[in-house]
């Protein structure tokens, strides 16, 4: 037999994320997809001349051909809004805990094949949306810690499709939200649990409204916080190797890639201290709040899920990553000390050599300005005897004597010193002439 076709229907996927908010920036996130600062400038994102913006607030963002439209927002605390990017009707909700959700029905059964690829374009899309209507300093955290596009994201897959949990579907199922971890039945239908997301199958999957708002948001938050545990091993790991580079000994060539590779851990590091920050105010509000104001069904569901414990293990993971994080802080700032330190000697060393070459260079030169002055006494000389030989002297001066000496000593010794004179003074206006040119 062939592979048979697994066909949901009433299909909802609904993608569950973590972005570090806090009510100030939630407040702006509200401001700007209200549009509250334009409609008191009457400026606009909209083509539509027409539109009710006071009570329909609707903009579109020609860059990415996304259109909002507002359905309910509660100042410094959540917004809801409804967005068609590329043709694909997505609802968002984002509350002050940074908590988002994006919602995505699809009319109509569906097969799964094609539901594998449906799910992974909607993670894309909504991860550039996003990033469109958060603040820049929103936008350096995510992206600091992800790079361009946060693709990960908590997946919860919505059916009123009661299918056969054989291993041919389970395989299909692990393709979208990962290995299979877990199932539990409830009433009719069950729950598949999967690294990566669950699938929900019952007849009802609106009983599951608020465990799909609960439940996936502390799986999105302990996402988050294994990537911020492989992110800060994997500084460690970085400033092991730096210091390992540092103590066999390093060239002056190298000494700048060092320090900007230090600088930028430093700034992840930065990071991953602010994004701490927010997730310990989320956990602690978690904590304080639990067990939420949910019906006895919703309840059970967290108690079987022992989701309790997943909190207070959260919260033991994030003091984790912070000790480590203290532990690189102090790496890092010694591994500086050390660079700084070798930098100076190095410095020293190489202003060392510097001064050594240039006594070098000065005691090269001098030697050769009196190799060229010495030339001009020979030059001289040999002049001189040439004019002796070419005027017919040269026989008579060896019988005319000065002051004891032949004469034809004399003429050397004069013209020796003549030429040695004529060499150093042409030497030095050389020499000067040069020194005022490099002034100029």
């Amino acid at each position: 037999m062939g592979e048979q076709n697994l066909i949901l229907e009433d299909v909802k996927i609904v993608l569950n994320e973590w972005i570090p908010f806090g009510k100030n920036y939630i407040t702006d996130f509200i401001d700007r997809l209200t549009l509250k600062r334009y409609q008191k400038t009457r400026k606009f994102f909209t083509s539509i001349e027409e539109a009710d913006l006071i009570n329909n607030p609707i903009f579109e963002i020609k860059g990415f051909y996304t259109t909002v439209e507002v359905i309910e927002f509660s100042p410094e605390i959540a917004i809801k809004f409804r967005t068609n990017y590329e043709n694909r009707d997505v609802f968002v909700y984002a509350d002050y805990l940074g908590r988002v959700l994006y919602s995505s029905q699809i009319v109509g059964n569906v097969d799964f094949r094609k539901l594998s690829f449906i799910v992974p374009d909607l993670i894309l899309n909504s991860s550039k949306m996003i990033l469109n209507f958060l603040s820049p300093s929103q936008r350096f955290l995510l992206e600091g810690l992800y790079g361009k596009v946060k693709l990960y994201k908590h997946i919860s897959i919505l059916t009123t499709t009661i299918f056969d949990l054989n291993q041919e579907n389970l395989g299909k199922i692990s393709q979208i939200i990962g290995t299979i971890k877990n199932i539990i039945r409830i009433d009719d239908g069950f729950i598949i649990f999967g690294d990566y997301g669950v699938l929900i199958a019952h007849k009802t999957p609106e009983k599951f409204e608020k465990f799909i708002y609960y439940y996936p948001f502390i799986r999105s938050l302990t996402g988050v916080s294994k990537d911020l545990f492989f992110k800060i091993n994997n500084i460690a790991s970085k400033l092991e190797k730096i210091g390992k580079v540092l103590g066999e000994g390093i060239k002056w060539e190298v000494i700048g890639d060092i320090r900007a590779e230090l600088s930028k851990i430093d700034r992840e590091m930065a990071i991953i201290e602010t994004t701490l920050g927010y997730l310990d105010e989320v956990i602690s509000i978690l904590k304080k709040s639990y067990p939420p104001n949910f019906d006895e069904f919703e309840l059970n569901l967290l108690e079987l899920l022992d989701t309790k414990r997943k909190i207070d293990r959260l919260e033991y993971r994030i003091e984790e990553i912070r000790n480590i994080l203290k532990s690189n802080e102090n790496l890092a700032t010694s591994l500086t000390r050390l660079l700084t330190t070798i930098s100076e000697d190095l410095e020293r060393e190489i202003v060392h050599q510097l001064a050594n070459n240039t006594k070098y260079q000065v005691a090269l030169g001098e030697a050769m300005e009196l190799l060229e002055i010495g030339i001009f006494g020979v030059y001289a000389l040999e002049a001189v005897h040439i004019l002796l030989i070419t005027s017919g002297y040269e026989d008579k001066v060896h019988h005319i004597y000065f002051l004891g000496l032949p004469l034809d000593f004399w003429i050397i010794l004069f013209s020796i010193i003549l030429g040695v004179y004529v060499g150093a003074y042409l030497i030095k206006k050389r020499k000067r002439r040069i020194l005022e040119s490099d002034v100029r």
